[in-house]
């Protein structure tokens, strides 16, 4: 019997029980049915391209620039022979112009065609990389002027579709490149493709009647939800319209009634969505990282099947992050009686001399029957029953919203704060009754903390705080932006691990399972609405409709999290004085008036940008994204002083460079330099948030061959980088952690901890911390260790010691690991100290490639770093570079001249005994690519591995046993591959890939492992 169906139906039953479209008591009055899980996916032709796959063919017609008889150039263009930021061109040559505002009509180049015959073409369109984010570019066709907009910095060197128009040959076609707003425009090449009328022709009846209740989808891709349509290799770089379906059943016991209102809510769709159900369109929505929801009482069938049809358009390319397509998020469907609660608002102020907290709720009650109704509203807070005068009884008209406040206050006694090492947390229930029956509640998690700014300060409960942070990307190389549970918690450990209390988290509304989990985990978060750009076509000026939508949508969600501390209206704006001010006064005049707001920028620093002119001067805390442009921080921060003595200042994002390769030895010493301009310097410099912890997938120019930025303490599968130990290291609040005395047959150290003092970076007290120590033997098993209670460590506070002692003795003692650990666990300083040289490793696999060889070794415990030798020609020892993975590449060798290798460990006391020799001879071919993870899925293996330019495909092959597989997949896909696999789930899996040079040899066999349960 073959295990593949029997996993396969464990792992759908279990997905039953996350996912499973059955009616759940969430509170009274309300039930749910999610909605997630398996939905149809289907694309129809013309609507979009996975631009990967484009490549011309005899049939296409392609005009560069060069072909002065097809192409027109208006106004001053200069001619370029080489691309920005390593990007490519399609000819010996290209254009480029930097336009100002509204010099499109006088400036622009256009291609026209001579078509050999009318009818319906695709247009493409080819640019190297520019500045501009909107660059413009319209298609004169039979039907007219169809424009489009494109971020030049984005998917260069790539046809681009522009969609399939039907040309008359007679008349004057052309696609034309220029801009509507002002920055930098290149224009290189176009491309005519014909397309038969038959194929239009079905796509036109699809079109018609797609969103239709009996469409049949049964031919249709399998995809989850939440997910995106990059889980499907076919489309993982698919940019355009998708189509999703799904057909469900009500609960029995959900029956059609005059006094309940169903609800279809969807926590995400990037980036434009239309919402269908049984044949009628509900509703659409624009913004790819907000919730939205329609009322569809009247359109469900109660009685049957009911279908949803999202169409979902991913065309919104924003900034340098990759534009995931689909239903990103999950959905439901929500019954409620025709009055509940719609919005519950808590904040608590605590009283921090006397102990209490005064609580402020803000309750609004929709009204959705043709009657006013009364109720009596009553809260209850689960950590404080005997809170009082939160009850209150409000008439709502008609089809109306009504909003009431309650106000009380808890005593001391019941008041514990909320901060990053100590994430207390409270839960409220509010109930609304009528004639003695329930018909709503409504349960939120709050928490109660202080935070106050001063000119030079960020005070929490009452004590000056410096933090450091992340910028996290919301990105996984196979789950996009969806991010399950499992994920959120991984990251949220590895940020927590490497110091992160305090940080801008990205531009653009977070998942969340995100939030909550830093609410439990302890991060304070600055979270932003995803406005990047305000010449973006979505954007209207003045009143910045659609952004004032995503604020509402994002802060009506989120606003009861402890966590968030504040709001930003945007990223990186230009020309935005006039929009921040009105963005930052809606916010705090009707959205949330207690939490701090502001605007990212990086303006502030240039001599253009002073208090009258720049959004710094409304901001109630400025947040600059620095990098090595703008000069030395120490002068950045002198400047920014100067033009604004009277606010703090957060680093919302530092970089220095993005790492050469995607090697896990990647690390950025310069951020050490950059770190000291904070250490006791510039004390209005409150803290700092890195760019990135995590490397993310990117179209941006100059991106690695596996589309990914390569920018992250952890690389996109969550493998941690060289540079996540100096990042841990220097976001300790602990300035030294010292073992004395130690002496191992005694059994007996002292240990001392010193910390920062209050001007140091970052600075903050330690309560209730404890000091963990640990014994280890050469294979890593524990011999003796224990926990002790810390004093309250404050800033610059005298060294504390400790002593340690365990049986005298021991045998077999490798090495000593201390660690500083917070009350919720996470270790604030740790020291390993090595007390022999490490084990002897050994070679396990030795892969050879072209002039060079990878070598791969069992790794052995008590390392820091590992090298290999080997004799070069003149017969000397060769030592290559250190790693601190389980592999390491050797170039410059001979092709077809065996060497042999040896590999050996380092530690702080010495080298290990080298291994045994291992002979290899590189043999011309390209190594094979580096598997970085693979695992399965329910019924879906998982590969993600390196790239390089040259690649043309990689097969994956997978088994039982590492020494038998037997089956195989092809893909082009670049950096990962998701295959429906055959037979049983594999256990091991082995890559080789095609270069415009050739074929590499199979890599090392890697095992795989199976994820469930990972959105628990």
């Amino acid at each position: 019997m073959q295990l593949k169906p029997l996993l396969t139906s464990i792992f759908i039953l279990s997905l039953w029980f996350c996912h499973a479209q059955k009616a759940e008591y969430v509170a009274a009055g309300e039930e749910e049915l999610l909605l997630s899980g398996d939905w149809k996916f289907h694309t129809i032709y013309g609507e979009g391209s996975n631009y990967i796959t484009v490549s011309e063919t005899p049939e296409d017609i392609v005009i560069e620039n060069s072909s002065k008889e097809h192409v027109k150039v208006k106004g001053e263009w200069i001619l370029k022979t080489q691309g920005d930021r390593g990007s490519t061109f399609y000819g010996k040559n290209y254009l480029q112009r930097s336009f100002g505002k509204d010099e499109s009509e006088n400036n622009y180049v256009r291609y026209s065609p001579d078509l050999p015959q009318s009818g319906f073409y695709e247009a493409f369109v080819w640019f190297p990389f520019a500045s501009h984010l909107t660059a413009q570019v319209n298609v004169n066709h039979a039907g007219g002027l169809t424009s489009s907009y494109f971020n030049q910095r984005n998917r260069c060197d790539q046809w681009l579709s522009l969609g399939v128009f039907t040309f008359d040959k007679t008349d004057t076609n052309y696609i034309e490149v220029t801009a509507i707003t002002a920055n930098t425009v290149v224009a290189d090449a176009v491309m005519f493709r014909p397309v038969s009328t038959e194929k239009m022709e079905t796509s036109k009846e699809e079109k018609a009647t797609i969103f239709k209740s009996d469409f049949d989808d049964s031919n249709w891709k399998n995809l989850s939800v939440p997910g995106h349509w990059g889980m499907l290799n076919e489309y993982s770089n698919y940019t355009g319209i998708g189509w999703y379906r799904k057909t469900f059943n009500l609960p029995p016991n959900w029956k059609k009634s005059s006094e309940e209102r169903i609800r279809i809510k969807f926590d995400a769709v990037y980036h434009l969505a239309k919402i269908f159900l049984n044949g009628e369109l509900i509703g659409s929505h624009q913004g790819g990282f907000t919730p939205f929801e329609f009322d569809v009482t009247d359109e469900l069938n109660f009685n049957g099947p009911n279908v949803v049809a999202v169409e979902v358009d991913n065309s919104a390319l924003v900034g340098a992050t990759w534009n995931w397509g689909g239903i990103i998020r999950d959905v439901h469907l929500v019954k409620n009686n025709d009055v509940r609660i719609s919005y519950q608002y808590i904040h608590a102020e605590p009283d921090l001399k006397k102990g209490s907290a005064n609580l402020k709720i803000k309750i609004r009650v929709k009204n959705s029957s043709a009657k006013k109704r009364m109720v009596l509203l009553a809260s209850h807070i689960d950590e404080a029953p005997q809170t009082t005068d939160l009850q209150h009884t409000i008439t709502i008209p008609a089809n109306s919203t009504k909003e009431v406040q309650l106000a009380s206050t808890l005593p001391a006694s019941a008041v514990k704060l909320w901060h990053f090492d100590a994430p207390h947390l409270y839960h409220i229930t509010t109930t609304a009754t009528e004639d003695d029956k329930v018909v709503h509640t409504q349960r939120d998690r709050f928490g109660i903390r202080k935070v106050e700014l001063t000119d030079s300060q960020l005070i929490l409960n009452g004590e000056p705080v410096r933090l450091a942070g992340f910028n996290r990307v919301s990105d996984h190389r196979y789950w996009g932006s969806s991010e399950p549970q499992y994920l959120i918690n991984k990251d949220v450990d590895l940020m927590k691990n490497a110091g992160a209390n305090f940080m801008r988290i990205m531009h653009g509304t977070q998942n969340k399972k995100l939030i909550e989990r830093c609410d439990e985990k302890g991060i304070l978060i600055f979270e932003e609405v995803n406005v990047r750009e305000l010449t973006n076509p979505e954007f209207t000026a003045p009143d910045y409709p659609l952004a004032k939508q995503w604020l509402k949508e994002m802060i009506d969600r989120d606003v009861n999290h402890p966590s968030i501390i504040g709001w930003s209206v945007g990223n990186e704006l230009k020309d935005h004085y006039d929009y921040a001010k009105l963005t930052i006064d809606y916010v705090k005049n009707e959205l949330d008036p207690y939490r701090l707001v502001t605007c990212v920028s990086n303006s502030g620093w240039r001599d253009t940008a002073t208090p009258e002119n720049d959004p710094n001067s409304l901001v109630d805390m400025i947040m600059h994204n620095l990098y090595p442009f703008q000069g030395k921080p120490e002068e950045v921060f002198k400047t920014l002083r100067s033009k604004w003595p009277d606010k703090p200042i957060f680093i919302s994002e530092y970089g220095i460079k993005p790492m050469a390769t995607t090697s896990l030895d990647g690390d950025i010493p310069e951020i050490s330099e950059w770190n000291s301009s904070l250490q006791n310097k510039k004390p209005f410099v409150i803290g700092a948030s890195l760019w990135t912890f995590n490397d993310y997938r990117s179209g941006y120019a100059a991106t690695s061959p596996e589309e990914n930025r390569v920018w992250g303490l952890v690389n996109a599968w969550r493998q941690k980088r060289k540079l996540y130990n100096r990042i841990e290291n220097e976001h300790s609040p602990v300035e030294q952690l010292e073992v004395l005395d130690l002496d191992v047959k005694k059994g007996h150290a002292q240990i001392t901890i010193t910390t920062k003092n209050s001007g140091n970076y970052p600075s903050y007290t330690l309560r209730n911390h404890s000091l963990v120590w640990s014994l280890h033997n050469t294979k890593g098993d524990t011999l003796a260790k224990n926990a002790v209670e810390l004093p309250t460590l404050q800033p610059g506070d005298t060294a504390s010691k400790i002593s340690m002692n365990w049986k005298p003795y021991l045998t077999d003692v490798t090495s000593l690991d201390v660690r500083v650990l917070s009350p919720n666990g996470y270790p604030r300083k740790k020291k390993r100290i090595a007390l022999t040289v490490p084990e002897r490793p050994s070679i396990s696999t030795i892969e050879n490639g072209d002039a060079s060889v990878r070598i791969h070794f069992n790794p052995v415990f008590n390392v820091n770093t590992y090298h290999v030798t080997h004799q070069d020609n003149k017969g000397e020892i060769v030592k290559s570079k250190e790693t601190m993975t389980n592999f390491i590449e050797l170039n410059n060798l001979e092709n077809g001249k065996e060497y042999s290798f040896k590999v050996i460990a380092t530690n702080e006391k010495g080298e290990s005994k080298p291994s045994e020799t291992r002979m290899a001879k590189p043999n011309g071919k390209v190594l094979p690519p580096v598997i970085w993870d693979a695992f399965v899925v329910g019924d879906k293996l998982i590969v993600g591995y390196s790239g390089e330019s040259n690649d043309v495909e990689y097969t994956v092959k997978y088994g039982l046993r590492e020494t038998y597989f037997q089956y195989k997949s092809t893909t082009i896909t670049r950096g990962m591959t998701v295959i429906a696999y055959e037979g049983d789930a594999p256990h091991f899996i082995s890559i080789m890939k095609k270069t415009k040079n050739g074929k590499s040899d199979w890599s090392k066999p890697t095992h795989v492992y199976s994820l469930i349960n990972f959105d628990k």
